[in-house]
């Protein structure tokens, strides 16, 4: 029997739906913020800090930023960790992480960034002291 997954009220291959998903995020990169901002009324932002204060980050911590887009929570998370913390920004689209890659060098910030899937991690178990998706 052939999996199926659905992509809005389409049933797709599992194969079919990433690649949908990677062509939807690869239209909007450039906009994603803009359209953050949009669709949440601003209130991302705060999501994004609330999700900062959680996290409960000291300095010299390592933090794995999952699915990272365009960094806002990637630069949040360094400022805690400061200088002696890792921050690794993510994400499965090269669009998007491009983007966030981009954003974090013209604020200052130089972070590994590294395009990989969040569901098959080319980091050891245990290398993280924190991590968000």
């Amino acid at each position: 029997m052939d999996e199926r997954a659905q992509f809005g009220f389409e049933d797709v291959t599992p194969d079919e739906k990433t690649r949908r998903v990677r062509s939807v995020f690869d239209s909007v990169a450039s906009k994603y913020d803009v359209m953050n901002d949009l669709m949440s009324g601003g209130l991302h932002r705060l999501w994004k800090r609330f999700a900062i204060e959680v996290a409960q980050l000291r300095p010299g911590q390592r933090v794995l930023d999952l699915a990272g887009g365009t960094g806002d929570l990637a630069r949040l998370f360094a400022r805690r960790v400061g200088p002696d913390g890792t921050v690794i920004h993510t994400d499965i689209n090269g669009a998007m992480l491009a983007e966030g890659r981009d954003k974090l060098l013209d604020r200052g910030l130089v972070l590994p960034t590294v395009q990989c899937n969040a569901e098959a991690l080319p980091f050891p178990d245990r290398s993280f002291d924190v991590v968000s998706i």
